[in-house]
């Protein structure tokens, strides 16, 4: 992923995953290492507000990223591009749905139970499934030949390229077996960072040239 910056606007887009996914691991981190933490940290003041405020600059940043392109696009490219900054306005919203539903089941004054913080992991890695290889696939089929022959290729390329594209997800599947395997939770809390990582490979790749229109994310 290293090499010049050719188009700001999906770097940016890739600054707030990663972002999102740094939050999110270290609300993580804070629920599964009490004592490390301290109880308190999830009703901070000062934690809410840098929260919500890198919430606000990741929701800007994701609007910079993708507003030219669905003004540029057209036809099938256009609702192609609409579908991408709706999923990633809701990837980085993810921070205050958390804050909206610990406040609505009270849990910043009685903690969430293991099992139910397993329950909103899962469905985080849900919407990353969905939005991170379904959604791509959809649209890559709906742009008829040119669409498919793009992901032909993609399947068809070395396993260097695979790993080069998804070694967050190979790392995530890894953590995921050996929290299930040995019962090893701290392995959980890299997960949302490595989900957004996944997330963020296309914007990179795509920063690292300059097009017209927006083939690659």
């Amino acid at each position: 992923m290293a090499g010049r910056i050719h188009d700001s606007r999906a770097f940016i887009g890739a600054l707030a995953l990663l972002i999102v996914g740094t939050i999110l691991s270290l609300m993580v981190a804070f629920y599964l290492l009490p004592g490390v933490f301290g109880r308190e940290i999830f009703i901070a003041r000062w934690w809410w507000e840098i929260v919500l405020n890198l919430q606000i600059l990741c929701l800007a940043f994701m609007w910079f990223c993708h507003h030219e392109r669905i003004i540029q696009a057209s036809g099938l490219w256009r609702l192609r591009a609409i579908g991408n900054f709706l999923v990633g306005i809701i990837s980085v919203s993810y921070p205050i749905g958390v804050m909206l539903v610990s406040a609505w089941f009270d849990w910043f004054r009685h903690a969430p139970s293991e099992h139910t913080v397993l329950i909103v992991m899962i469905a985080g890695i849900s919407l990353w499934v969905f939005g991170d290889f379904l959604m791509p696939v959809f649209y890559r089929m709906a742009l008829g030949p040119e669409g498919r022959t793009a992901l032909l290729a993609a399947a068809g390329d070395k396993h260097l390229r695979w790993f080069r594209n998804f070694w967050p997800t190979y790392i995530l599947v890894g953590c995921l077996g050996y929290a299930t395997v040995c019962g090893g939770l701290l392995a959980l809390i890299p997960i949302p960072i490595l989900m957004y990582m996944q997330g963020a490979i296309p914007y990179l790749r795509k920063a690292k040239h300059a097009s017209p229109r927006d083939a690659d994310i």
